[in-house]
């Protein structure tokens, strides 16, 4: 069985206490706490244009259900961000009311959350915040 984990680390200082989680799971098929993940999409992109495009079409996912998404911004420039968005369409320069906006990716930031492929509204877009080359990675794992 293919076996694929995750963990992240949290420590902060914010207030009086310090609160700290370390976590760690196992990706596995939905219902299924066996079935690993068995297929992976990994893509590195370079964005040129302020432009929405889509990033992962749900119709690439192997699985409709249940998958984990990784996406991460590599510049080093704490300036430059990706905005990301729940969507069906590329919107040229802007979003338009059927997409989500799920955030911004600033240089160095990263993310990982489950995603329902469930049908081709379920697109991540995305759109960089400069017309310049801009980097952007991700990873499918369903």
């Amino acid at each position: 069985m293919p076996t694929t984990t995750a963990a992240i680390t949290i420590t902060n200082d914010i207030g009086s206490s310090t609160t700290s989680v370390s976590k760690t799971m196992t990706l596995t098929k939905a219902a299924s706490a066996t079935l690993g993940m068995d297929t992976l999409l990994s893509v590195s992109k370079v964005l040129s244009s302020v432009n929405q495009v889509d990033l992962v079409a749900a119709a690439s996912a192997a699985s409709t259900t249940h998958n984990f998404l990784y996406i991460n911004n590599p510049s080093t420039n704490p300036a430059e961000f990706f905005t990301l968005c729940l969507g069906d369409d590329p919107q040229g320069s802007s979003t338009d009311s059927t997409d989500e906006e799920l955030g911004r990716l600033y240089g160095g930031d990263w993310m990982m959350v489950p995603w329902g492929a469930a049908d081709t509204s379920s697109d991540i877009m995305i759109a960089p915040s400069v017309a310049t080359d801009m980097t952007v990675e991700f990873m499918v794992f369903s």
